[in-house]
């Protein structure tokens, strides 16, 4: 990051009402293959921030076109930056006992990953009497997730990625409720909405969070983007059937369809290209993730 994380907290510090993007690796992947279409300008306007994981950053560093535009974004915005995950201490002002559930309720999506902080981390101890924030959170990374060397030689990890954009998404929106307007999410990876989302369902379930106030974080996948670019006149009318076959790949959406009777319902089903493009000009469909 281009300053300390105390710089960072000074900067939240100066405005009640920052809007923030969090990037994930692939987000920035796709991004780069539209950038000579649609510029980051059209990307970022609504944002004040631009932060990014360190564990996201590692992912990002194994493509040079991904780090060129970082680069770029760097050097163009006033703030972009990386945040290491040692640092979320830091942003909790040191409340290592709530950080200690904030990991665990963004892992709730994976039994497994729970199972593990109890076992490795926890064993059945008082939250106070954990070993340091910094040793638990490499034991975490380093033992918790399956990883794999790469032909680069850096160690990937699986999820680090989307579980430190869920717990550092979970900070803002707790802990920074009066300097902080917007928290959204850039992912097109399924698992970092249900990680988030998994995460709020324990948040409700818990005494120790469910009645504070907090700011809603939401997402944007790359439907989403292309959404809102049809509908800012970012995508020619002329152009959107080939910049959807060039860009987009048939996934799974989340989204809600409005019925005659002004109901809404929720539909999560795989959709082609030839359905997502009637979804754009389909006014009772509202795409989610």
């Amino acid at each position: 990051m281009k300053g300390t994380i105390d710089d960072f907290k000074r900067y939240l510090s100066m405005d009640k009402s920052i809007k923030i993007c969090i990037l994930d690796n692939c987000s920035v992947e796709f991004l780069t293959r539209v950038q000579n279409e649609i510029s980051y300008k059209m990307v970022f306007a609504s944002y004040d921030i631009i932060l990014i994981p360190q564990w996201v950053w590692n992912e990002v560093t194994d493509s040079n076109n991904r780090v060129n535009y970082i680069t770029e974004l760097q050097n163009a915005l006033e703030r972009v930056e990386i945040i290491n995950e040692q640092d979320y201490t830091k942003l909790v002002d040191y409340k290592e006992a709530e950080l200690y559930y904030l990991f665990q309720y963004s892992c709730d999506y994976i039994a497994r990953l729970v199972s593990f902080m109890k076992r490795k981390i926890t064993k059945n101890r008082p939250l106070e009497e954990l070993e340091p924030y910094e040793e638990w959170l490499t034991t975490f990374y380093e033992q918790g997730l399956d990883g794999k060397e790469l032909s680069n030689g850096r160690k990937q990890k699986k999820n680090a990625g989307e579980i430190s954009i869920a717990v550092l998404s979970h900070i803002l929106s707790f802990y920074y409720t009066e300097l902080v307007d917007t928290i959204t999410v850039f992912s097109n990876d399924r698992d970092a909405y249900e990680f988030i989302s998994s995460a709020k369902r324990k948040f409700r379930e818990d005494e120790k969070f469910k009645y504070r106030e907090y700011i809603s974080i939401t997402f944007k996948s790359n439907d989403c983007l292309i959404y809102e670019w049809k509908n800012s006149g970012y995508i020619n009318e002329g152009k959107l059937d080939a910049f959807v076959r060039e860009y987009r790949q048939m996934r799974s959406t989340k989204f809600t369809r409005m019925k005659q009777d002004k109901s809404v319902e929720e539909l999560d089903t795989t959709i082609d290209n030839q359905t997502f493009l009637e979804f754009l000009n389909d006014e009772t469909v509202h795409i989610i993730f």
